[in-house]
């Protein structure tokens, strides 16, 4: 038997303020208005789509797994989408030709808000906003509904960040400016700060900025000798920096100059998953999420 090594780890889902319900029962509902495959099907680009294969509620009574499918065009015929059995919605890992239609499998488990996610690399944007897409083609969530996923936060190191202090903070604006609009009527710099940090009106703009990557460092001054010496606007910033959890690296210098980047709060483990066919088996992943998930429960690694 051979196996995959694969990556689990944890993330939540973050809903706008005053959204009452939760990613679980999102997704619950999502595929009950959904029943057949072909519906669940949302479009990445113009080669690649993410199909919402399967939910299963788990055993234990807490939570749910939900498994996604990226697959290339013309891979339907091996992917059963008219079933509305969500355990049998892909009938083989096998191209009829030997080749491997299947770019990605992605398996999650999640309860309530938090997820634990096997395979997700750096999909966090991708996954949200097709979450979103699915809930809207179900009449689950409104359009005014917004939610973001990202790492949970490491709790000791925002405890570290609080008690030690920032003296600088490096980060990239760009997956800020694709959210940010700003109102500059009639303010100095108003021009160029619309053409840096806000949202485009037009396709055709976001489309010329689509490759340009923004940076923002802030520092620290000299302290005069009765300041105390720690910076609470920047320590301000730089606990926000990991709460907010952005998609493109940071990273944060203590006052003490050790740094913390986004690379180092990832809550992560290995596995080795039993293979099936060019991906790895559901059955085999379920178990090692759940395990993991009782295992991040129990040191308090979820936060709140």
């Amino acid at each position: 038997m051979s196996f995959r090594t694969k990556t689990l780890s944890l993330q939540r889902a973050y809903f706008n303020e005053g959204f009452n319900g939760t990613l679980e029962n999102t997704l619950k509902n999502a595929f009950f208005k959904l029943p057949k495959a072909k519906d669940r099907i949302v479009e990445i680009d113009l080669f690649k789509n993410q199909l919402f294969a399967g939910f299963e509620e788990s055993k234990s009574g807490e939570g749910v797994f939900v498994r996604v499918l990226e697959f290339e065009q013309g891979a339907i015929g091996v992917i059963n989408l008219d079933t509305t059995d969500n355990s049998a919605a892909v009938e083989e890992f096998f191209h009829p030709n030997k080749q491997d239609f299947l770019k990605e499998e992605i398996v999650f488990y999640v309860v309530r808000d938090h997820i634990v996610a096997c395979n997700l690399k750096n999909k966090h944007g991708t996954l949200a906003s097709n979450v979103l897409q699915l809930a809207h083609k179900g009449d689950v969530l409104g359009q005014d509904v917004k939610m973001k996923i990202a790492d949970v936060p490491d709790k000791t190191t925002l405890e570290r960040i609080e008690e030690v202090g920032v003296r600088e903070v490096d980060f990239s604006v760009t997956s800020f400016m694709a959210n940010l609009n700003i109102s500059t009527k009639d303010t100095p710099g108003s021009r160029i700060m619309k053409m840096v940090l806000g949202m485009p009106t037009e396709g055709s703009a976001l489309r010329k900025r689509g490759n340009s990557v923004g940076r923002m460092t802030l520092k620290r001054g000299r302290f005069e000798a009765d300041e105390i010496q720690k910076d609470q606007w920047l320590t301000a910033v730089g606990k926000e920096l990991m709460i907010a959890g952005s998609e493109d690296n940071f990273t944060i210098t203590l006052e003490d100059k050790t740094k913390v980047s986004n690379s180092m709060l990832r809550k992560s483990k290995s596995v080795n998953l039993r293979r099936h066919a060019n991906s790895f088996s559901f059955d085999h992943a379920k178990m090692e999420l759940e395990s993991y998930y009782r295992d991040l429960a129990s040191d308090g690694s979820l936060g709140a």
